[in-house]
């Protein structure tokens, strides 16, 4: 399936994604408070996101290869309702036509985009590998205190 980010083209076989990800445990199990708080907020996002990412065959937000929480000056948390997050995708695929331009703005805090390289994807996981990254604010949703991470 072909997919537009900004003026670049890529094509997401999205049954194999789907496939890969309903046939291997790819669940980012970091155990900080971070990650531990957007793996809460994949369950309560707003719903454009998921259907973004069910349409590239992830249909578990919690696949994420890599999530970086960067935390926030409390001034910055409560103009962007929640705190820096950034972090990326693998999906099985390939740009077929670069642009100046690799974002896709999925809602007003949730942006992704095709970055020039690829990360090392998880092992023995299929070719062409295609990395969605993803910057985004999400609010502190576990019970957990967030003192660490806004300050």
């Amino acid at each position: 399936m072909l997919f537009h980010f900004g003026d670049t083209l890529a094509e997401i076989d999205t049954e194999a994604t789907r496939n890969y990800y309903l046939t291997h445990d790819a669940v980012n199990a970091c155990a900080c408070l971070g990650c531990q708080n957007f793996r809460q907020w994949t369950k309560i996002c707003p719903p454009e996101i998921t259907e973004q990412f069910q349409a590239f065959g992830i249909d578990d937000l919690n696949v994420i290869t890599e999530i970086i929480p960067f935390g926030a000056r409390l001034q910055e948390y409560e103009r962007n309702h929640g705190m820096l997050y950034g972090g990326f995708y693998h999906v099985i695929g390939k740009i077929t036509k670069p642009g100046e331009n690799a974002d896709l703005k999925i809602s007003e805090h949730f942006s992704a985009f095709l970055p020039e390289y690829t990360a090392t994807s998880r092992k023995g996981f299929p070719k062409p590998v295609l990395q969605i990254e993803i910057c985004t604010y999400v609010p502190w949703v576990i019970a957990a205190s967030m003192e660490n991470y806004i300050k």
